[in-house]
């Protein structure tokens, strides 16, 4: 399975190769915000009718398309927490007939107006979503369903989202520091991403090694503590693998006391004391919701390919129990390799994705 092409819109205006290179330097888009509350990351505005990240989406994934010549049967798979609920809902309280629906519309309008595929399917499972759909996506491709897929994730922030996670005490007024012994929150962002999928051998492309999931069925909101469900998830993807093979594990990472402490269990658990260096991404570009694990999928098919880690910005010092060898300050040169990204999601549900340079 290779990643065929892949380009990301994110609060730094940018696609595939000048996001890497954002990161690598350091940069970060998370800034204070009256309207939210809290410090968030923002797309670039643009003169759209209606959500500006769906309106961004379908300028992605149409790139994908003309781009990447798909051929054959096409599949796109849309990924997004809450779709245009928002809208929704505020036209329903108004008493006005919806201009919006809530999920399939957006993947409908993508794949069969727009695009002219024969398929597409929407995958709404909470922070795992942007995961789930690229291994939604390469299930059907091992199971014949389609001969290529574009995977689509996006989400933006309003009010809604806001409220939500402050309802949880999960945000923090500071930008967000994954991994830091003195996190104490997310930071919010919005941004949209497109991977092609297809059975190929061609070297060029990043391939898609393996994944797994698994759901802790622990809580509503809160992951089992023991890290027990996210070591299956990756414990699944890693099966026939070396693990002495992973060179680095790109991390869910949201700066949360409770998400980030799950991770580095679950790390030792896995590696047995010992993980890979590890880094996030969530202390420059925010928590992207929808969009979050394809982006992540996306820098670490470009991390695998060229051997250099971005910094994990917002990262000084780490925990005393569990500690991870985060990169920060700099980047890290690595020998190109394997690298597993992970994400975990409200509901219990978590992801492990391995992914690996094209001439492996």
């Amino acid at each position: 399975m290779r990643i065929a092409l892949a380009g990301a819109l994110t609060p730094f205006d940018n696609m595939q190769d000048e996001l890497l290179q954002v990161l690598i330097a350091g940069q970060c888009a998370i800034q204070p915000s009256e309207r939210y509350g809290a410090p968030v990351a923002l797309m670039p505005r643009r003169e759209r009718d209606g959500p500006i990240t769906d309106a961004l989406a379908m300028d992605v994934a149409t790139w994908a398309d003309i781009e990447g010549r798909p051929d054959g049967r096409r599949l796109l798979v849309y990924c997004t927490t809450k779709g245009r609920f928002d809208w929704w809902l505020a036209e329903r309280n108004a008493g006005k007939q919806a201009k919006y629906g809530l999920f399939s519309e957006v993947a409908e309008t993508l794949a069969v107006q727009k695009l002219h595929y024969e398929g597409f399917r929407t995958v709404s499972n909470a922070c795992v979503s942007g995961a789930q759909g690229v291994i939604e996506a390469a299930e059907a491709l091992l199971d014949g369903d389609c001969d290529t897929a574009v995977v689509v994730g996006s989400d933006h922030i309003t009010e809604f989202i806001s409220q939500g996670f402050s309802s949880l005490n999960a945000r923090s007024s500071h930008p967000a520091r994954p991994f830091d012994h003195t996190r104490d929150g997310l930071s919010l962002g919005e941004a949209c991403a497109a991977v092609l999928l297809k059975r190929s051998n061609d070297p060029r492309f990043p391939r898609l090694v393996s994944y797994g999931c698994s759901n802790d069925a622990n809580h509503i909101s809160g992951p089992s503590q023991d890290g027990s469900g996210l070591a299956l998830a990756i414990e699944r993807a890693l099966d026939g693998i070396d693990k002495s093979e992973i060179r680095a594990i790109c991390a869910h990472g949201t700066a949360t006391v409770y998400n980030d402490a799950m991770e580095a269990r679950a790390f030792h658990t896995v590696f047995e004391g010992a993980p890979p260096p590890v880094f996030g991404i969530k202390g420059a570009i925010g928590h992207t919701l929808g969009a979050a694990g394809l982006i992540e999928v996306i820098v670490s098919a470009t991390v695998a390919t060229e051997g250099l880690i971005p910094p994990t910005v917002g990262f000084e010092q780490g925990e005393v129990n569990y500690p991870l060898d985060v990169v920060h300050g700099e980047p890290r040169k690595i020998e190109p390799g394997y690298i597993l990204t992970t994400n975990s999601g409200f509901g219990g549900m978590n992801t492990a994705i391995v992914v690996g340079p094209g001439t492996l």
